[in-house]
């Protein structure tokens, strides 16, 4: 096992619940390629309104490199959310008050944090920084096909809930 390996070994994820709750939607768009910064970026300054629509779907060009693409839906009854770490040092979001009497109702319950002894190096934090219900899938020269990675996760809900399912005895 290499050190890499290793660093990963050593975290808890825990995520803060409550940023869940009324986080506003946001544009989302899956590129075929890596970005290496991670820090919001002006996409609607400079990428979103060089979009066209072609006639096979949606067009654009990316640091010269010609990208075609189409809008996909999250399956419905699910919500997609962007997920980001919170640095260390960060001020913490506070716990939702789930108690009876909240407005909340039963669901929002569930989401309420275990509690959980939490060391300083081997937790993370992540919240929800923003939600969608669809995004626009990009491909590099053409759209990306039924194959397509992200397709196969967003069948699995519904496959899953297939393979669950009570089977009625004949």
């Amino acid at each position: 096992m290499d050190s890499e390996e290793e660093d990963v070994g050593k975290h808890r994820i825990h995520l803060r619940p409550v940023t869940l709750l009324n986080v506003a939607p946001v544009t989302l768009h899956l590129l075929p390629c890596e970005v290496r910064v991670n820090r919001p970026a002006p996409v609607g300054r400079f990428f979103t309104p060089a979009i066209r629509q072609g006639p096979d779907g949606l067009e654009v060009s990316f640091r010269g490199r010609s990208l075609r693409g189409e809008e996909v839906e999250v399956p419905p009854g699910l919500v997609g959310y962007v997920m980001v770490t919170e640095e260390k040092g960060e001020v913490s979001i506070g716990k939702q008050d789930f108690s009876e009497g909240s407005d909340n109702d039963e669901r929002e319950q569930e989401l309420v944090e275990p509690p959980e002894a939490l060391e300083r190096d081997f937790d993370r934090f992540i919240r929800a920084s923003g939600s969608f219900s669809r995004f626009t899938l990009w491909g590099l020269e053409t759209i990306p096909g039924p194959d397509a990675k992200v397709r196969a996760a967003l069948t699995w809900p519904s496959l899953a809930a297939a393979i669950h399912a009570q089977v009625p005895e004949d």
